[in-house]
């Protein structure tokens, strides 16, 4: 009992005189002790004869439902979220299936300014330009002119 005196702010001797039926408690009290015991307020409600058992069922389905909203908000949220990862999933295996494609692209060029006419080329990360392009093919042809000769 001291326990629950201390938990719930009731004093010991009026939580005595409510077990012994020498006190009935007010609303405010049970409500207090509801919060300690870790119980239905409406239950104890009932028990005290503040409120009829119809009332008392139908703040239980209200509490019930007040739940189950919260769940279903949860639940929702969840969704949210696993759409969005799965909108990334997609994205990155989009992403994924035109480098395969690009790579299998590449694959099937031998010849090197061939591979130079292709978009995308980069060198240190950064795309080459077409005027970059042109100047890597003017080395090429200068390195190799005398195999053209």
């Amino acid at each position: 009992m001291a326990v629950l005196a201390e938990q719930s702010g009731v004093s010991q001797p009026y939580i005595s005189q409510i077990e012994r039926g020498e006190r009935g408690p007010s609303p405010e009290i049970l409500k207090k002790l509801a919060s300690a015991l870790g119980t239905n307020y409406s239950e104890l409600m009932l028990k005290a004869g503040y409120v009829p058992e119809e009332l008392a069922q139908k703040i239980d389905q209200l509490t019930l439902l007040k739940g189950l909203h919260s769940e279903y908000q949860q639940a929702t949220k969840r969704v949210e979220q696993a759409d969005k990862e799965l909108e990334a999933a997609r994205a990155e295996r989009k992403a994924a299936e035109h480098d395969l494609s690009w790579l299998e692209e590449m694959g099937r060029v031998t010849e090197l300014m061939e591979f130079l006419s292709k978009s995308d080329i980069t060198y240190k990360g950064k795309v080459l330009s077409d005027h970059d392009k042109q100047r890597i093919a003017g080395v090429v042809e200068f390195l190799f002119a005398e195999r053209e000769g």
